[in-house]
């Protein structure tokens, strides 16, 4: 599968270049283990330290034939301000310094022990990205659930009901469509890490002990520049799931999309994408691919990446 223009921007490939540092490129490799969407979804600095403000295009604006010695009238686009906001996260890993110092490689065994630190700040980033709510929570973003929350024309209705369902996502993402941002003026896309060496902290029973102490910190958010860029099927039921309507479903959506450049890519859980693997390796079909630009394994199918979001649960109420 080739690289987009979008794919070189992705927040894999920003922390490798200059600059950034070999703590910052960890945090985001390790991060992207238990959260699959770092892989596609370029990422820009933001306008501001908290908050990233754009134009969003609602409408074209009105053309007009003439001919000799007649004029047209004036038009204007259509727009809509729109704020992003972002979030902070944090992870403090605490490691005995009696574990590390008698460990047979003292280095890599604390790198091991970080690693689940930083794996879980990429899982509670992944949840915020699907379902992350400012209304309810000022502290959070805006994630894809509660930027679709209704059934409509960028929100379809895949028939389930109940509150035990599931809903796939279909994104085409750019640095105009859906985008990751980052603070403005924040080093390595937002990612740090404050290693503290050894200090004195305090256990569960408020004894002390010595530790190897770092502070893990990531600072994002989204940015949706065009709405037709995020499409949602919602009402999905994980436990009768029609894998060939459901490609149907989303061949259909797929040509709502955004017009322009941006790779486009289906994020849904397990059991969705196992129907539909099941359902495209049934039939051998020639559309049907498992690798993507950095040699990952990846099911896609006319273009369309099929990337596996664990944050995606199978507890959603029906929407109306």
């Amino acid at each position: 599968m080739l690289m987009t223009a979008t794919d070189k921007l992705t927040a894999i490939e920003a922390v490798k270049r200059n600059g950034v540092s070999e703590d910052q490129r960890r945090i985001i490799e390790t991060m992207s283990v238990t959260n699959e969407l770092l892989y596609d979804i370029p990422v820009f600095e933001a306008n501001d330290a908290t908050v990233h403000t754009h134009l969003v295009r609602t409408a074209l604006p009105k053309v007009e034939r003439r001919t000799y010695n007649t004029g047209t009238g004036t038009s204007a686009s259509q727009t809509s301000v729109t704020r992003d906001v972002m979030t902070e996260i944090q992870s403090i890993s605490e490691v005995d310094a009696k574990l590390v110092r008698e460990a047979c490689d003292p280095q890599a065994f604390l790198t091991g022990e970080n690693a689940s630190f930083i794996e879980a700040m990429g899982q509670t980033q992944a949840e915020d990205m699907i379902y992350g709510n400012n209304a309810g929570d000022p502290t959070n973003i805006n994630g894809f659930a509660t930027r679709r929350a209704k059934i409509g024309d960028l929100c379809a209705n895949f028939g389930g009901s109940g509150n035990a369902l599931t809903s796939l996502y279909l994104v085409k993402v750019g640095r105009d469509k859906v985008s990751y941002i980052y603070p403005k003026g924040a080093s390595g896309i937002g990612v740090d890490r404050d290693d503290r060496g050894i200090q004195v902290v305090t256990d569960a029973n408020g004894k002390k002990f010595k530790a190897y102490q770092n502070i893990f910190t990531c600072d994002y958010g989204l940015s949706v520049g065009n709405e037709k860029a995020l499409i949602r099927v919602a009402n999905i039921d994980p436990k009768n799931i029609n894998g060939d309507n459901l490609i149907k479903e989303i061949l259909t959506l797929y040509r709502k999309l955004a017009v322009g450049d941006g790779t486009v890519i289906a994020y849904a859980n397990a059991d969705v994408l196992n129907a539909i693997d099941l359902s495209i390796a049934g039939k051998g079909n020639v559309n049907y691919t498992m690798e993507d630009p950095w040699g990952r394994q990846v099911m896609s199918l006319r273009g369309i990446r099929f990337r596996q979001v664990d944050a995606i649960g199978n507890n959603e109420k029906a929407l109306s």
